[in-house]
């Protein structure tokens, strides 16, 4: 095709083999398309080792003896890369299908994720896997489609850039009403979980930069700022103020790039804290970076001393040394929630640290006058520190599982993943526990938000098991399921239904009003906001998947009613893809996934052809998604059928289908087959 964009899809076998031999590298080859790529040379098969199985999307590596695996014996060169070697004329979807242990590593483009990474969840859904597998062989109609919408994407976020001098802060924010109602967003909910600020010193340098913008320092200009992005999140359905939130970030980063000398004290790892969660809310960076700049503020913050109990260092006012407390536990939930969404241990274990928990005390009750430290108030008193104070109880847990799954040799003893289970439970008891049982009332955002984090747990720890049909694993599984059906109420766009079926399934959860302001941050926000409601949608749809296949029709008792549950759950996805979409988000890849898995798990049920479903449920999101972005663009700069391939290069820009696909801009995707012992 002339001038068409060249696609990267190199094998991951080769690509392992690369790293190992550098000489054979070349910075000039050409990326190829994936009907140009070709499958590595055939090979015996050692006794005990591995056999990569290769497809359009990527490869898996089925390892054959456990000893090989856990103990590196099998290298680049021992390992087949021709799937035809031992296993005849099986494809990788095969083996996806007829997985008897967890998958344990993935690679994308050479980045490194463990079993608990979101993109993982694209193995529980094989049909719509091979689906795609083939539309990316052939970069037919579909294929075009999601080119399109990936250029119209391109230029709605290059509208979206607004006028910026370097070194000129502030000049953005809107007027003061619309400004005191995005910081009262941020104060309402992110601060009252994430505590960065001390809200009554901050409302006074704010009230000081009202009346005399000129005669406040640039710091808190940039802490400000950062404080309405993460309030525009939850300021209306459709994210309106995407624009200056992504304006705010880049006077951030500016600001903190040359003030380096800033970032080394309390303001500056402040504002750090505040960069990172709205970093990862608007997706201005996807996980691994996000990680790696957790990292830098993780770092700071230990060259502090953050990590130190200040009853441990010299003697500091109290105020000093509460605020230290508070930013060293945000840091902490911090770390932990980079981890969880790149896939990547948090580096950090309860050994590496003393600095304890904030004393239960209100903002009012500290100010930097403060000469000694007021009495703390009793446990079941509410205070500005209270949720932070509830979330750190479990922060060692939390700490274990996400190391977990990222260690080089995980633990393959399933009663390891039953042990930490039972103790997440507990802790996700007692959570809410205690914050039902405050003097005053906790608001729903923040029961939900709390609860929430700790259920991504529940997925980073068991959902390796999702798709392994094994009896053993069953307790996982249904974990799962459990969890993603309740996140699913809380999130999903559940109140417009007009089905007398879906409305006493609804009244039945328990779930009766939904919480506004969590709503919105699940639509408009990103990072782990988005992920963690990816695969609550895909656990679903992997259960009601396999109960279609499992009964055929001849469902036992209660798996009907609990079928047309999930099936419900999974077109109010589908609608949430789609609102995600109308709030900005030009990346179309949830909407369209999730529009072919619903398609073929539909059409099994109705006893249908899977297959034409499939294509005729992915082409249909695809136009849909193409005419809400074109009319999102404005109809300016939208490339017709023809036009759209100059606008790829061989970058960071391909579009292939594990690449911005699912993966953000990642071409390779290869999996790992770890054997465990029961």
């Amino acid at each position: 095709m002339a001038g068409a964009a060249r696609i990267r899809n190199t094998d991951s076998a080769s690509s392992l083999a690369e790293q190992q031999n550098p000489s054979t590298q070349s910075d000039d080859a050409l990326p190829l398309r994936p009907s140009e790529r070709h499958h590595p040379p055939s090979g015996p098969s050692p006794s005990g080792a591995s056999v990569w199985h290769s497809s359009n999307l990527g490869s898996v590596l089925v390892t054959t003896s456990p000893e090989s695996a856990r103990d590196g014996a099998a290298t680049a060169a021992s390992i087949p890369r021709d799937p035809d070697a031992e296993t005849g004329n099986k494809s990788v979807f095969d083996y996806l299908s007829e997985l008897s242990a967890p998958l344990t590593m993935l690679t994308v483009k050479s980045r490194y994720a463990s079993a608990s990474h979101w993109v993982y969840t694209a193995v529980w859904t094989v049909p719509a896997l091979r689906w795609l597998d083939q539309e990316t062989a052939k970069q037919g109609e579909f294929w075009q489609q999601l080119c399109q919408c990936k250029a119209i994407g391109e230029n709605i976020k290059l509208q979206r850039l607004l006028v910026r001098i370097p070194g000129q802060y502030g000049s953005h924010i809107p007027d003061r009403a619309t400004a005191d109602r995005l910081l009262g967003n941020y104060l309402r909910t992110f601060e009252t979980v994430y505590r960065i600020i001390h809200v009554p010193t901050f409302k006074r340098e704010h009230e000081a930069f009202v009346q005399d913008p000129g005669n406040v320092s640039s710091g808190f200009i940039i802490r400000y700022q950062l404080c309405l992005a993460l309030g525009a999140t939850v300021y209306d359905d459709t994210f309106s103020f995407r624009s200056h939130a992504l304006q705010w970030i880049h006077e951030a980063q500016e600001w903190l790039t040359a003030s380096e000398k800033s970032r080394a004290s309390i303001p500056g790892i402040q504002a750090m804290c505040l960069l990172q969660l709205i970093q990862q809310a608007t997706e201005s960076l996807y996980g691994d970076r996000v990680w790696i700049l957790c990292g830098n503020l993780h770092r700071a913050s230990m060259c502090l001393g953050l990590h130190r109990d200040p009853a441990k260092l010299p003697a500091m006012p109290p105020f000093q040394a509460e605020m230290r407390r508070r930013l060293w536990a945000t840091i902490l939930e911090l770390v932990l929630d980079a981890s969880l969404e790149a896939g990547q241990p948090p580096l950090i274990t309860p050994d590496d640290f003393d600095c304890a928990l904030p004393s239960n005390l209100d903002d009012d009750q500290l100010s930097p006058d403060t000469t000694s430290l007021p009495e703390a108030k009793d446990g079941g008193v509410y205070t500005d520190s209270s949720l932070q104070i509830a979330l750190g109880r479990s922060r060692d847990l939390r700490l274990a599982i996400a190391n977990h799954w990222c260690k080089i040799k995980p633990e393959t003893d399933y009663s390891q993943i039953l042990h930490l289970g039972s103790q997440l439970s507990t802790a996700r008891r007692a959570l809410m526990k205690t914050l039902h049982a405050m003097l005053s009332p906790v608001s729903q955002f923040q029961l939900q938000y709390c609860d929430v984090v700790l259920m991504r747990y529940v997925f980073a720890l068991h959902m390796p098991y999702v798709p392994l049909s094994s009896p053993a694993f069953c307790h996982s599984r249904n974990a799962c399921v459990d969890a993603a059906l309740q996140l699913c109420y809380m999130t999903l766009p559940l109140s417009a239904s007009e089905e007398p079926l879906a409305e006493a399934i609804r009244a039945a959860s328990g779930f009766r009003e939904q919480c506004r302001d969590m709503s919105r941050l699940v639509t408009c926000g990103s990072g782990s906001f988005r992920s963690v409601q990816h695969i609550a949608t895909s656990i679903i749809a992997a259960d009601l998947a396999r109960t279609v296949a499992a009964d055929r029709g001849l469902s036992p008792s209660g798996s009907g009613l609990r079928a047309a549950e999930e099936r419900w759950l999974l077109r109010a996805s589908l609608e949430w893809a789609e609102q995600r979409i109308r709030a900005g988000q030009e990346n179309v890849k949830d909407y369209v996934y999730f529009a072919v898995i619903v398609a073929g798990i539909e059409a099994g049920m109705e006893g249908d052809e899977k297959e034409g479903a499939m294509a005729r449920g992915g082409r249909d999101a695809a136009q849909r998604a193409l005419e809400i972005l074109t009319a999102m663009a404005g109809g300016r700069g939208v490339p017709g059928p023809g036009e759209f391939q100059a606008a790829y290069t061989a970058e960071e820009g391909e579009l292939d289908m594990i690449g911005s696909f699912w993966a953000s801009d990642f071409p390779d995707l290869g999996w790992v087959d770890m054997p465990m012992q029961i």
